[in-house]
């Protein structure tokens, strides 16, 4: 992920493509090109929503979002497969040859038109290594078979941006704009090794380049920034792996949910890293467990937004959604033999009536929250069974050790709610 100032890495999953659609990310994974096989991943903003395994798909390269679900480069078979969200094949269009002689690479949809990419137009398996450097490269219409770029070198990418042709023609290190009318080239941008993964902005190219596809040269991959009106190079920037095969511009929120992938779900996650943990220390343990010592002041410090309804029924049990961040330098976890839960208390204000019971309901922590990490949460609140005003306080608490709030008010988030029985309550 690149922000625009730092590059972080998401994980260390080798990837053959990326697309982006309305709020959807779609990550072709790579497989050896041995087995044949494919795998999708689908992400929305809170994490992955589909796996799909396609046994159809053989050294599968890129892919893009196309009713009703996707469209991907089967290269082994020289096919472009339509597959639904529930790994469908529903429609095939193949390259006549034998597998992966022309090495069809990459299905792009123009307007109306879908258009491919190919290193050639050999028929023999793999022929096109034997001639893909003297420019046997294409860009072509699906339909109707016309080529509308010619003379590449294993090309990858093309884009149809502001009226013209921009292609990756990669065995050359180039990145080539032709003519959308008589597929002239226009310009180009010679760069520092093969290229390969296009995508723009509102004023940039960006331009993956891969050091294993070059003999000599930088020892890590880069991506080159290049301006959009005229291909001139603005920035490069190292990358701490050596092979880039593709770039997409994603919102935020898709790249966060990148990162978070199958940690979705706080129970499975918590298990597989304690289990991760004992298998670092060499150990297979019967059972996967954490334990809660006594925490010190200075470990007891969370920030805590609650989404506290204004009006409660008497006695109404509620889910209350919050958000806790942990502050402090201790871990919280909701095991024995002392347990750190979410909870909350009603407290009383000049006006109102005597309670007879403050504290409620103990929460278990969903999973372990190490220092510096956040979590969400809907916890169980059920209010007083009189009626008047009062202050609910959302807080942790530590069993049999101390309440957080009570260590620091600033542990707790509160908010003052009426308790009524008449007419339906409504929430603000």
């Amino acid at each position: 992920m690149f922000d625009g100032e730092r590059i972080k890495t998401i994980d260390r999953v080798s990837s053959a493509g990326l697309a982006v659609s309305e709020g959807r990310l779609a990550r072709l994974l790579r497989t050896p090109f041995s087995t044949g096989l494919g795998e999708v991943l689908i992400y929305d903003g809170r994490g992955i929503t589909h796996y799909l395994r396609v046994d159809e798909l053989w050294d599968a390269h890129y892919l893009i979002w196309e009713e009703p679900g996707l469209i991907v480069a089967s290269t082994g078979t020289n096919s472009l497969l339509w597959i639904t969200l529930g790994g469908e094949v529903v429609r095939r269009w193949t390259a006549p040859g034998e597998s992966d002689s022309c090495h069809l690479n990459e299905a792009y949809r123009a307007g109306d038109r879908l258009f491919g990419c190919a290193f050639s137009k050999s028929h023999k398996y793999r022929g096109y290594k034997k001639d893909f450097m003297s420019g046997t490269g294409f860009v072509f219409d699906i339909d109707s078979g016309r080529e509308v770029i010619q003379g590449l070198c294993a090309p990858h990418n093309p884009r149809f941006v502001d009226g013209v042709w921009t292609v990756c023609d990669s065995g050359r290190e180039l990145v080539v704009q032709f003519d959308a009318e008589t597929g002239r080239e226009l310009r180009h941008a010679k760069l520092q090794s093969f290229t390969r993964g296009l995508a723009v902005t509102d004023d940039f190219w960006v331009v993956g380049e891969s050091a294993q596809r070059v003999e000599a040269g930088s020892p890590t991959a880069s991506f080159a920034v290049l301006r959009r009106e005229d291909l001139s190079f603005v920035a490069r920037f190292e990358l701490p792996f050596q092979e880039v095969s593709d770039i997409a511009v994603a919102p935020l929120e898709l790249a966060e949910a990148a990162m978070t992938g199958f940690r979705t779900n706080p129970l499975r996650t918590s298990e597989m890293d304690q289990l991760q943990m004992f298998r670092k220390l060499g150990m297979e343990p019967a059972r996967l467990w954490a334990t809660s010592e006594a925490l010190q002041p200075w470990q007891c410090r969370v920030r805590i937004e609650a989404e506290i309804p204004g009006r409660w029924m008497p006695g109404e049990l509620k889910l209350v959604g919050c958000a806790i961040t942990n502050l402090g330098e201790g871990f919280l976890c909701s095991e024995l033999p002392r347990p750190v839960y979410i909870s909350y208390k009603w407290v009383r204000t000049p006006v109102s009536p005597e309670l007879q019971y403050a504290e409620g309901i103990r929460n278990r922590l969903p999973c372990m929250l190490p220092p510096g990490n956040s979590l969400r949460s809907r916890i169980e609140v059920i209010a007083p069974d009189v009626e008047g005003e009062f202050d609910l306080v959302v807080t942790l608490l530590q069993e049999s050790v101390e309440w957080f709030d009570v260590i620091d008010p600033a542990n707790a988030c509160s908010a003052r709610v009426q308790v009524r029985a008449e007419g339906q309550a409504t929430e603000r």
